[in-house]
């Protein structure tokens, strides 16, 4: 295999790898009211804008990169939005079974294997945007990206199961 094959299949193997971490922490904080935190309502979609901008500004794009990022950021803030009111009118459905005298736990559990059967059109949604942001790069602004990549991966084995880092006993010695 060559090298230019090998590195895209690096990348897309880093990228799914971020994104069922994502999606997972996602899952596991969902229904707890993780899309309507304290923060607010919009708080992921930001948060997960704020982080594209970041890498981005640290890819310094050109001004035709900006332009065509914008336009990729704008589809992506829709997406986000339209998970959001997805997540939002699911939890408002068990918020409202929930709260019943007798809630039907058949019916609730339609509803979250329902709300988790949308999780993997979420992740390819996230991963053909990231492909897309990819494309518009020059060369040398894609190995910083999947050297960026790489770098959260490793931060990422650093962290516990449960998403916390480990105590600084337990961390692994490199």
């Amino acid at each position: 295999m060559n090298w230019k094959m090998n590195k895209k299949w690096i990348l897309a193997t880093a990228l799914v790898t971020i994104m069922v971490a994502a999606t997972a922490a996602m899952a596991m904080h969902g229904f707890k009211g993780y899309m309507r935190s304290v923060h607010g309502k919009g708080f992921v979609k930001e948060r997960v804008l704020s982080r594209v901008d970041y890498t981005m500004q640290e890819l310094k794009l050109t001004p035709d990169q900006h332009a065509k990022y914008a336009i990729i950021r704008t589809k992506m803030a829709k997406e986000l939005d339209a998970a959001s009111e997805r997540h939002d009118s699911v939890r408002e459905a068990l918020h409202n079974e929930l709260n019943k005298p007798a809630p039907d736990m058949n019916k609730l559990a339609i509803t979250m294997k329902g709300k988790v059967r949308t999780m993997p059109e979420t992740v390819t949604m996230q991963i053909d945007y990231l492909l897309e942001i990819y494309e518009i790069l020059t060369p040398a602004q894609q190995a910083e990206l999947v050297q960026m990549l790489k770098q959260r991966m490793d931060c990422m084995d650093r962290m516990g199961p449960d998403g916390e880092r480990p105590a600084p006993n337990d961390r692994k010695r490199s």
